[in-house]
């Protein structure tokens, strides 16, 4: 559907920029690592950060993934954010393995033991170039 339109684009590495608003309000911006799910962008957190409460409080957002200066191109993806447990970790891995791979994934994946994480999806309304 419509991240098909940019799913090359988004096989790369890139740092996505998520914006939801906080509970007071505000935007609230945040650098994360993401992956494509099917048509939907995922990001793997922890369930005590202040971003899952606030999406919790409200689904809207967004994230910008790409428009740097070495970058061709760049994009604004909208829609709603689906906060979702992963017992099973296999969104969290594929999140982790977009950026990192072999004893580098291994040592990432060893620092979570333990921690509580969900998965929260973003599923688009619109895509608009930014560069």
């Amino acid at each position: 559907m419509i991240i098909n339109e940019i799913r090359s684009f988004l096989e790369a590495p890139r740092i996505a920029y998520l914006s939801n608003i906080d509970l007071q309000g505000y935007p609230h911006t945040v650098p994360v690592w993401f992956a494509v799910d099917g048509d939907d962008l995922i990001f793997s957190a922890a369930k005590k950060r202040a971003r899952v409460k606030q999406i919790l409080a409200n689904s809207k957002g967004c994230v910008v993934i790409g428009g740097n200066t070495n970058d061709a191109e760049g994009y604004l993806i909208k829609g709603d954010f689906k906060i979702e447990d992963d017992p099973s970790f296999t969104l969290r891995d594929k999140v982790l393995s977009h950026y990192l791979e072999g004893k580098d994934l291994e040592q990432f994946l060893a620092s979570l033991a333990g921690e509580e994480r969900v998965i929260f999806r973003l599923i688009p309304l619109s895509v608009i170039r930014v560069h």
